[in-house]
């Protein structure tokens, strides 16, 4: 899915290298060599109104003297001059530019403004800008190098179903050099740099529809543009284009302290991660484990399930895969029946035949046993994948090893993964596995960690539909009375105002009126029922634990005349400036368990919603889960299942489940309210939600609402 059209930029039929130097210290010099050196066959034009020739070539005084048709020019002139440049470009029906001039946005002040500059010139007239501040675009496959990255100091430019992305020039052509060593190729590079014009989400969207791309990858700081990321990741899914994303930059982005508990607990990373896990991406968090992962998914098939058998010439190397599988959420199970019996009349008898599956040091004597029992064991259909781990095999014995690695899994129908664990001594094997069909890993971590990726993504469900993204229809009539909430005041709402809105969209939520004095609060508290709690209602006081400004288990007319007035004391002395409207009187509900459902406002990617259990799971061990709205139930689902919590929910010690259809639909509906109210409120907590047993419901106890 083009969302602009990127087809010359990355195929030219003939570029201009603006800036041409005969120096291949400097940029300009440095491009031209790359192209010439990697064997680029299409037009090259050099603009340079100093020189003549360099090398033989003529060089043209400016873009206007080109006397042909140009497809890409290759602006490597100070920053002051590029947008020159590009205004000439335009006034030529140039469309495509690669900008690598640094001095812009990266440095702040007048840089802005001359971006602001060249993005402006780029919309005026039509010209798709790679850049600025970027080392450029190398296309694998029909060996265009547009790049003065030190990464072209390779001397062959090898080709694969890798599309890489990232906006950091030099870790990408450090990532290339390292990815290139083990024989793992590309399509195409791309330096996205400051993203001017043109981001990540772009290229994303070309490598979707491009037959030479199997797999997108991409080393990201961030993303500028959510809606259309979104829309990429999508249609990426439903054409089953696996993206796989190192996002660098962990800390917290937002520069103010949130009001709510949700506000406070989700940072900008947080959010990626829930974004990734919605979308369906693959995210990394270490640099070999990018491209490793990545090229697992070019080389194997997506499995059936998450059922590992482990193939092993160590022990301890396949307990270590073992407790790693386990802890990613895999099982290793046992081996068939029939494959046990088959295996036994192979293996001498004190080799035990079970998973994972060691053919002990029984392979020195017999080196073909293990071709033998390759085949055996990869076709258990107990098996969804399989792990072969090799240990200390030397020279032309590992490359045997290799070779029958490689036969085995070309037998079945079914992911074969390779772990080495040994040296240099190996070598010869490993490298015949680097440029195998078989994914290869010389970490028993990395091993793991790309065959979980391929599992959950080979899992995840790619069913796009919106059918059932509506959790609810808000009547006219209520529409009105949010409007009415929202516009009566430029505070925070009070809870009862929170607690009207919520109800609007049909939430249950505690039974409760608002007394003006103590007088109507005994009278309201007689009506509703003893016990009931007394809360002071101000748009001063959004936290009333903390003015004292609560009470509750109020059991009759004398406890409460007490509790009001040491509310009221209290709330004087915290802020003598509150504007009081009064004290709501709450049933005091039946226990039931506790969650938090909070909402936040990403800049980037809108309304988030939060859940976790109350109490020590969400303050202390930051157990909650994240998700952009709407939720779709899927979404929810998998919001709850992803908390440690969960199991607490289900029913724990002889307890009864809770009520977790009322969860999801709780959740799925204060998701929509999130999207509908995005322009008004910030923040929202519901805390807590009180779950009733399975069948009960559920039923919200407090509320703050966070105006914008």
């Amino acid at each position: 899915m083009q969302t602009v059209n990127l087809e010359r930029l990355l195929k030219p039929r003939s570029v201009a290298v603006v800036g041409a130097s005969s120096d291949i210290a400097r940029i300009g010099g440095r491009l031209y060599h790359n192209l010439i050196r990697h064997g680029y066959r299409g037009d090259i034009y050099l603009v340079n109104p100093k020189r003549r020739e360099i090398g033989g070539v003529a060089c043209y005084a400016s873009v206007s003297a080109i006397p042909h048709m140009v497809d890409v020019i290759l602006v490597a002139v100070p920053a002051d001059a590029v947008a020159s440049v590009l205004e000439e470009a335009g006034k030529n029906n140039i469309k495509h530019a690669v900008v690598y001039s640094s001095g812009f946005s990266e440095v702040g002040g007048e840089g802005g403004v001359k971006q602001e500059r060249l993005a402006a010139l780029a919309e005026e007239f039509e010209i798709a800008v790679c850049g600025p501040n970027c080392v450029g675009i190398i296309n694998f496959q029909d060996r265009i190098a547009m790049s003065f990255s030190q990464f072209l100091q390779t001397p062959r430019l090898v080709p694969g179903q890798i599309a890489f992305i990232s906006q950091s020039g030099a870790l990408g052509g450090s990532l290339l050099n390292r990815a290139q060593d083990k024989k793992i190729g590309f399509s195409y590079f791309i330096s996205t740099g400051n993203e001017a014009v043109l981001e990540s989400s772009d290229f994303m969207g070309y490598f979707i529809d491009d037959p030479d791309t199997k797999v997108i990858m991409a080393l990201i700081e961030g993303i500028k543009n959510a809606e259309q990321f979104l829309k990429v990741s999508d249609v990426a899914l439903e054409r089953n284009k696996p993206i796989i994303v190192m996002k660098v930059g962990k800390t917290e982005a937002g520069g103010k302290a949130a009001s709510s508990h949700t506000g406070s607990m989700t940072g900008s990373d947080e959010v990626y991660d829930a974004v990734f896990k919605q979308k369906g991406i693959v995210r990394v968090d270490d640099f070999d484990e990018l491209y490793l992962t990545a090229s697992a998914f070019v080389k194997t098939q997506l499995p059936k399930g998450n059922r590992v058998g482990i193939l092993t010439s160590t022990g301890g190397g396949g307990v270590i895969l073992t407790d790693k599988l386990v802890e990613a959420g895999m099982v290793v199970p046992d081996p068939s029946q029939e494959t046990t019996q088959n295996l036994r009349e192979v293996v001498p008898s004190f080799v035990s035949v079970q998973n994972p599956f060691d053919l002990t040091a029984q392979l020195i004597n017999d080196p073909l046993l293990f071709r033998r029992c390759i085949e055996v064991f990869a076709k258990d259909d107990n098996f969804d994948a399989v792990i072969v781990a090799t240990s200390m095999v030397a020279k032309e014995l590992s490359e045997k090893r290799a070779s029958f690695t490689i036969e085995g899994a070309q037998l079945v129908d079914k992911p074969v993964f390779a772990w080495w664990a040994a040296g240099s001594l190996s070598a010869p094997g490993m490298e015949m596995l680097e440029g195998s069909p078989v994914p290869f890993f010389t970490s028993a971590a990395h091993c793991v960690n790309a065959l979980q990726a391929v599992v959950q993504y080979a899992q995840f469900d790619k069913t796009l539909g919106d059918t059932e993204m509506q959790a609810v229809s808000i009547s006219p009539a209520n529409r009105r009375r949010i409007n009415k909430i929202l516009g009566s005041s430029r505070n925070d709402l009070t809870e009862d105002q929170g607690k009207e809105i919520l109800s609007c969209y049909g939430i249950p939520v505690t039974r409760e009126r608002l007394g003006k004095d103590l007088q109507e609060v005994k009278e309201i508290a007689r009506d509703i029922g003893y016990p009931v709690a007394l809360k002071i209602v101000s748009p001063e006081i959004t936290h009333k634990t903390e003015a004292g400004a609560l009470r509750l288990d109020i059991e009759n007319a004398e406890q409460l005349s007490v509790a009001y007035e040491e509310i009221m004391r209290n709330v004087n002395q915290y802020n003598p400036e509150a504007q009081i409207r009064g004290v709501l009187v709450q049933e005091m509900v039946q226990p039931g368990r506790e969650v938090i459902v909070g909402v936040s406002q990403d800049p980037q990617f809108g309304p988030m919603i939060m859940f976790g259990l109350g109490g020590v799971f969400v303050e202390t061990l930051r157990d909650f889960s994240l998700r952009r709205a709407p939720l779709r139930e899927k979404d929810a689902w998998e919001m709850i299942r992803e908390t440690r919590g969960y199991r607490v929910l289900e029913g724990v010690r002889g307890d009864k489940p809770s009520d977790m259809a009322a969860l999801v639909q709780a959740l799925r509906t204060i998701s929509q309210l999130a999207v509908d109210l995005k322009d008004d409120v910030s923040e929202i907590d519901v805390n807590p939600l009180v779950l009733y047993v399975e069948g009960q419901g559920a039923k919200i106890v407090d509320c703050l609402f966070i105006k914008k």
